[in-house]
């Protein structure tokens, strides 16, 4: 079954760990310097993770779309008086 209320709390947390993991993979590169950027040798693991995550990233669906999802279901929510 489909729970409409969760969508934005999905779209959410893809968001939160698809950003999560760019930052990792961001700073591993920044740990292994010039080897994290290479397809062999120490720093093919690093370099697979980096693109791993941009495909997972897109194929779960962009992060701008997500985080509008997240924003719009999280304002049917709100009482109609509620100002931000």
């Amino acid at each position: 079954t489909h729970n409409p209320r969760m969508g934005g709390s999905i779209a959410l947390l893809k968001y939160q760990t698809t950003r999560a993991c760019w930052n990792i993979a961001d700073d591993c590169v920044q740990i292994f310097g010039g080897r994290g950027i290479t397809r062999t040798g120490m720093g093919a693991k690093v370099e697979g993770f980096k693109n791993y995550v941009k495909y997972a990233a897109v194929y779960g669906g962009s992060e701008e779309i997500m985080a509008e999802l997240a924003v719009r279901m999280a304002m049917r929510n709100f009482p109609a008086q509620a100002k931000l």
